[in-house]
């Protein structure tokens, strides 16, 4: 029973300013007892409110860190695209392709970076580079744009180290496309004769 619902049981008591002695007793501690409990409302409620400011504090947190996070990654990824441009050197490239690799393992593959690795396999990179790249690009086997480039550069290398990578990377993929290159290879006159050897072995398991 509510303060309020114990005066209007007593409303005749109150009106005549009178009072049974064990009704003041019984109203005391139901009003000491509604008082407390609207206390520890307020304190419950005043807790809760706490609560969920800190839940907003931290959320903006945690999307703060995230965002600058982001931001230094991509800064990170833009400056390692950067070491592999035309212009850079030998070592400058090779670095920047190790740190992707260890920066970016079992991570989706990230656009400008492949864009990088496809330029390097067009130009006139060391094979070093190249070979280093051919490495990299096989992380991403179910990439078709990926194995477009890869038996693109078949096509057109003429070193007979990088011509030997591509050839290995091509069996790997099992990429039955490569066919027409690796016949050109055969055919050519001034592919080494190892290279000629490989490229006839794996044609030779693509066609089975």
């Amino acid at each position: 029973m509510s303060v309020e619902e114990f005066i209007k049981k007593h409303k005749k008591a109150f009106d005549d300013q009178q009072m049974p002695g064990n009704a003041t007793l019984d109203f005391e501690s139901r009003l000491k007892k509604e008082v407390h409990t609207s206390h520890r409302s307020k304190k419950i409620q005043m807790i809760r409110y706490m609560a969920m400011a800190a839940s907003v504090i931290i959320v903006v947190a945690l999307g703060y860190l995230y965002n600058e996070n982001k931001k230094e990654q991509l800064e990170i990824r833009d400056n390692l695209v950067l070491a592999l441009g035309e212009g850079q050197t030998n070592s400058t490239r090779l670095q920047a392709i190790y740190e992707i690799e260890d920066q970016y393992e079992n991570q989706k593959e990230d656009e400008k970076i492949l864009n990088a690795f496809f330029n390097i396999l067009k130009d006139a990179s060391d094979s070093n580079s190249k070979i280093a790249v051919i490495d990299a690009l096989l992380k991403f086997p179910n990439n078709q744009t990926v194995r477009d480039h890869l038996i693109e550069a078949l096509e057109t290398e003429k070193e007979p180290l990088v011509q030997l990578k591509l050839i290995k990377s091509v069996s790997i993929l099992r990429e039955k496309r490569a066919k027409e290159p690796l016949k050109k290879i055969i055919e050519n006159k001034e592919s080494l004769p190892l290279v000629k050897g490989n490229a006839s072995a794996l044609l030779a398991m693509l066609n089975q």
